[in-house]
């Protein structure tokens, strides 16, 4: 057996001495040195797709989020505007019916005839219309009824007063010389002027991206036809029934109906006409219920805008892969290790880079550098919880203000100007509070700062401090100088709070009431 295997590797020595001698040897070098190119190339191909379509997944969730954190947070800021105009049009109407209190009360020097003459003109009562913005009624000391609205006159006016009252947002009484008059403004006619104007805007808002938003007000809480009507341009004056179907057999409006009847809001994807087209593709859409008006408020974004940004990467990524490949199948095996070595920490950095720039431009707001509504948001949930989960409940302050008579400034200065004005109170109100203070922007010229460990008394003279600051500022528009001054509400995280709104909403209510008492004031509750 020994015998064999000696002669067995005698011959195999033979052979390959007699291969070498032949060009065998390089040849099969050469061909190793192939094979190690094809072999590292499909690899290198196998990896690279894959990691392709993690890159695309991550991107499209990445995208995805983003669109709905752009979703929600452009309806809350409806909803946030909703409720602004409904204060200042209910205090808009409030001082519509004092006023005209002052003036009647101007007029009582007048004979009863004249004063009842004035009663008509400054109602427009002998106008011959039946529709006016007031509810006015008219008597003498009999209760002969000398005005009265369409739909009373069949009544004594006692009995129609008792019915009106509670359906009134605003009214006064005036009495002279036996002639009483009521007026005053009715919740449904507040209301619908409110409607009418946050309809009006949403109307006018344009989005980019082919994203727009909506409202369908709900008429009936059950599933069915006629549940609700759009208030799109396309659609408006038709109803709509929680039956209907996309291309899919999806049922968009009973998700909807469904969601906000549930939860009162909701994230759900159907397929509908893209803005301006015929064109049908996947919209994500984000709904929210305001129950007030019975709206269902939403806003949706085409699909196709996130799929066509991964195609073009992916266009790019392909293109750069057959390159590189090619390249591997020329190179040595040395160059090849390092070139792949080299192209993923690129490419990692380049994504972590990105990354780290996206989270920072998210929790900032870019025209005047305080925090982001988005981080704002967040921090108050974290120290919210932070506050529960406490024994001790240190004390949270919790202060909104605005900036008072801003609109005026945009009006008579325009819009940079306005954004100078923001900046530069920003700068001034983080000179004035701590390090250890955040402060964000809600919207517009709405800003919200939290202060650890400050309690109710020094949070006053703290607030009193940045109203100061402020107001001492000069602010310089062309030749003109502007003084400026902001309106402040303050509240306190209470143990018989919920959720973090609950102090939210008593500092946005007493910031409204700094500055329905003139403004450049304090408010606590």
């Amino acid at each position: 057996m020994k015998k064999k295997n000696l002669q067995y590797k005698m011959v195999s020595n033979s052979v390959i001495k007699k291969s070498l001698d032949s060009g065998f040897g390089e040849k099969v070098s050469i061909l190793l040195i192939i094979v190690i190119c094809l072999v590292i190339s499909y690899f290198y191909l196998t990896s690279h797709s894959k990691a392709r379509e993690i890159y695309e997944n991550e991107t499209r969730a990445m995208v995805i989020e983003l669109k709905k954190s752009f979703l929600k947070n452009t309806v809350d800021n409806l909803i946030l505007r909703i409720e602004t105009s409904r204060k200042t049009t209910a205090a808009y109407y409030k001082q519509s019916v004092d006023s005209r209190y002052a003036v009647l009360e101007q007029a009582k020097n007048l004979s009863s005839n004249d004063f009842r003459k004035t009663l008509f003109v400054e109602f427009g009562l002998d106008s011959g219309s039946k529709v006016s913005k007031w509810t006015v009624f008219v008597w003498d000391d009999s209760g002969k009824l000398i005005y009265v609205p369409e739909g009373y006159w069949e009544q004594d006016i006692y009995t129609s007063l008792e019915e009106i009252k509670p359906l009134m947002s605003h009214y006064r009484i005036i009495e002279h010389k036996g002639i009483s008059c009521f007026y005053g403004y009715t919740k449904e006619h507040v209301e619908n002027t409110v409607k009418m104007i946050i309809a009006a805007s949403i109307k006018d808002q344009k989005f980019d991206n082919g994203s727009y938003i909506w409202v369908n007000e709900v008429i009936n809480y059950d599933d069915g036809d006629d549940y609700a009507i759009p208030n799109l341009p396309e659609t408006e004056g038709m109803y709509l029934s929680t039956h209907m179907t996309d291309i899919k057999g999806n049922y968009p409006y009973l998700a909807e109906l469904e969601g906000v009847k549930k939860d009162g809001e909701l994230f759900f994807n159907y397929y509908f006409k893209e803005l301006n087209s015929e064109t049908i593709s996947e919209k994500l859409t984000y709904a929210k219920l305001y129950k007030e008006y019975d709206w269902i408020i939403a806003m949706g974004i085409q699909n196709s805008e996130i799929e066509k940004h991964i195609f073009i990467v992916n266009e790019k990524m392909k293109a750069m892969t057959f390159s590189s490949a090619l390249q591997l199948l020329i190179a040595l095996i040395a160059l090849v290790l390092i070139a792949l070595v080299v192209i993923l920490f690129i490419e990692k950095l380049r994504f972590e880079h990105s990354k780290k720039q996206m989270e920072l431009e998210i929790s900032y707001d870019p025209l005047t550098n305080a925090k982001s509504r988005r981080f704002g948001i967040n921090y108050l949930e974290k120290v919210f919880g932070e506050y529960q989960a406490s024994k001790t409940k240190f004390p949270v302050a919790l202060m909104l203000f605005d900036i008072d008579n801003f609109k005026r400034i945009n009006d008579c200065y325009g819009h940079c100007e306005g954004d100078r004005v923001l900046q530069e109170i920003v700068r001034t109100v983080y000179k004035t509070i701590r390090n250890t203070d955040e402060l964000f922007r809600l919207g517009g010229d709405e800003f919200a700062g939290i202060f650890y460990g400050v309690n109710e008394k020094n949070a006053t003279l703290f607030a009193e401090k940045i109203l100061q600051a402020v107001s001492a500022l000069k602010h310089e528009a062309g030749d003109e100088i502007i003084s400026l001054s902001i309106s402040i509400g303050i509240s306190h995280f209470k143990e018989d709070d919920t959720e973090y709104t609950d102090a939210l909403k008593r500092a946005d209510e007493a910031m409204y009431r700094s500055k329905f008492e003139g403004g450049n004031k304090v408010t606590m509750r």
